[in-house]
């Protein structure tokens, strides 16, 4: 009987993450597609740049909160407090910085935004509240459609950023509930230092694999090859939302000890389906949904294959940080970085858009490859 209940708790849980988790995707997933279809190749091109930009400047502000307090919190370690009142000042300075550099309030504040929304998120996660962790993720992308369609009108790209920006920072308001689990104490940070500056480095380059390659792609060969691009690795992103909803479960649980191997198999299973799926059905929906994007089938297609490698790379990082081994993580992520730029540069200088798609998929393989070692190496 113990052992149903268990069980039952532990699919309640994972239904109520997952379900939440698919909808407030499904919802960021369908606007973007949306956005593809109304605005122009080249349009699209400097939204992803633009939003690379902001992104990869907010991940310098959560100082790696985001597995800190999955980690932490999850333990019992009364550390929100701390967290939340470093992170906020962090991102006020970015987010002031960036608009004196960029001198665009449309985008300045996005960073603190972000930081605002995710230190609350997470924090849900670490106390394993998975139905009001979904519930805000769901709200949040409600609004963020809502508000980026409202200032579109007035205010163009500009206007989707901002209305990006105000769907993550009206959730300011929960921040103080942090404010009361504990104390500020910055000692409990001196006494996990080394777990969360090694979560802070692998948080930064595990943001910037994600955007290394528009940052790096808008300058080098235009907004009118970034928007093909940007097209297959939105759809690519869309495809890897299970491995995702996996390990956002799987994290707290790793962390305590509970190993979940038979849903991780599966997971694993799954994501190799998914890449034939991809494989057949790019070259007869493409055309259909999106017409201005052919030149984005067989970028679709390559980048299917780097489904499988990435959700092991999930499964293998969720194990690794559960047992505050964060150091192999960032391991892993620098190569994935360093494979992707010298594809770019090489693979993409030669082969156009085929070669950009095809540094995705070889970057994300040695990655994996390198975490499977690592972990053999520790466990042997």
């Amino acid at each position: 009987m113990t052992d149903f209940r268990n069980f039952f708790q532990k699919s309640k849980n994972l239904t109520a993450l997952g379900s939440s988790y698919i909808l407030s995707n499904a919802i960021s997933a369908v606007f973007w597609l949306f956005l593809a279809s109304i605005l122009d190749v080249e349009q699209y091109g400097e939204l992803g740049y633009l939003l690379a930009i902001v992104g990869t400047v907010g991940a310098f502000g959560l100082i790696g909160s985001n597995n800190t307090l999955t980690v932490y919190v999850a333990k019992g370690v009364k550390i929100q407090a701390t967290i939340f009142l470093t992170t906020l000042i962090a991102g006020a300075t970015l987010s002031i910085g960036l608009l004196i550099f960029t001198q665009n309030i449309f985008i300045s504040f996005y960073p603190l935004a972000l930081i605002i929304f995710s230190t609350v998120i997470f924090d849900l996660l670490g106390k394993k509240a998975f139905t009001d962790y979904g519930k805000y993720l769901v709200i949040q992308r409600i609004l963020m459609v809502t508000f980026a369609l409202i200032f579109l009108e007035i205010w163009g790209i500009n206007g989707i950023i901002f209305g990006y920006t105000l769907s993550l920072g009206v959730f300011i308001f929960l921040t103080y509930k942090a404010f009361q689990e504990g104390k500020i104490d910055f000692k409990l940070l001196k006494d996990r230092k080394n777990f969360i500056l090694n979560s802070y480095g692998t948080h930064i380059l595990e943001v910037i694999s994600v955007n290394i390659d528009k940052l790096i792609i808008f300058p080098m060969f235009g907004a009118l090859i970034l928007g093909p691009y940007q097209l297959g690795f939105q759809i690519f992103v869309v495809l890897m939302i299970l491995p995702h909803i996996v390990t956002q479960y799987t994290l707290p649980h790793d962390a305590t000890g509970i190993k979940n191997k038979s849903l991780k198999k599966y997971t694993m299973i799954i994501s190799g389906i998914i890449t034939g799926l991809t494989v057949i059905l790019s070259p007869l929906l493409i055309p259909i949904i999106f017409p201005k994007y052919i030149e984005s089938i067989e970028v679709i297609q390559i980048m299917g294959f780097a489904l499988v490698p990435s959700a092991l790379t999930l499964i293998l990082t969720s194990e690794l940080l559960g047992k505050e081994n964060s150091k192999s993580v960032i391991l892993g992520v620098i190569v994935a970085i360093s494979t992707l730029i010298i594809g770019i540069m090489v693979l993409g200088e030669n082969m156009g858009l085929l070669g950009l798609a095809l540094s995705l998929v070889i970057a994300r393989g040695l990655q994996c490859i390198t975490l499977l070692i690592l972990k053999n190496k520790i466990t042997t």
